[in-house]
């Protein structure tokens, strides 16, 4: 265990929940929800709120403890299942950790983005009309089809609504660069299927989180 600052950092393998515990009592007496963010420590008290980070990957959450555990003893802490999808932990069923205790009010639960502030100055001119993106702003070779689901005249407000997306749990969020007569235009587009059937079939898996979109091809 490092102390960084006022900030316990803790290091050490992580699992997450089977879906049978969803619905069930925590210790802390809240009712376990495999889509919101929070875990199970076997010390930390109730309420606090952890960050996350997957060491393998480098992808971080912010979560609050509400139960204890795990019970398995080589393991540091339990995360929900939109946790663990949002870290990657679910590819692999455990992976190795780092928590940190935050005290922060800013940092709300979900997906801890480093470099991301709304309303920091961003180079568009990185952003070439006909490429595709993903939330860091590396480009993506990307074919067949996928959801539209908003399209904007302003980076800021393309990668926000991307922002929103990866805190519902969605994890592939790109954004596609097209010309507009006097500027550009952001399409914030999600998933990838290999033809427009498929994805039409898949359409309403994202009405069931409730986002409205429809089938573009990359």
């Amino acid at each position: 265990m490092a102390q960084k600052g006022s900030t316990i950092e803790l290091k050490g393998r992580a699992s997450y929940y089977a879906e049978d515990f969803h619905g069930k009592r925590t210790a802390s007496g809240e009712r376990f929800d495999i889509n919101k963010y929070s875990a199970a420590h076997r010390t930390l008290p109730f309420g606090t709120k952890v960050k996350v980070t997957n060491l393998m990957n480098g992808k971080a959450c912010i979560l609050k403890i509400n139960d204890r555990g795990p019970h398995v003893k080589t393991r540091i802490i339990d995360l929900s299942k939109i946790a663990a999808r949002a870290i990657d932990l679910m590819k692999y069923g455990a992976a190795r950790v780092s928590i940190e205790v935050v005290t922060d009010p800013r940092l709300t639960l979900g997906p801890y983005f480093p470099s991301y502030h709304p309303n920091e100055v961003l180079n568009t001119a990185l952003y070439m009309p006909g490429n595709t993106y993903n939330f860091w702003g590396f480009t993506k070779k990307m074919d067949g089809y996928g959801f539209q689901v908003a399209a904007h005249t302003d980076l800021i407000s393309a990668r926000e609504a991307s922002h929103q997306l990866i805190i519902k749990g969605i994890k592939d969020v790109y954004i596609q660069v097209a010309s507009l007569a006097d500027g550009k235009i952001y399409r914030v587009m999600v998933h990838q299927f290999p033809s427009r059937q498929s994805a039409e079939n898949e359409i309403v898996c994202l009405k069931d989180l409730g986002v409205e979109g429809f089938v573009r091809s990359y």
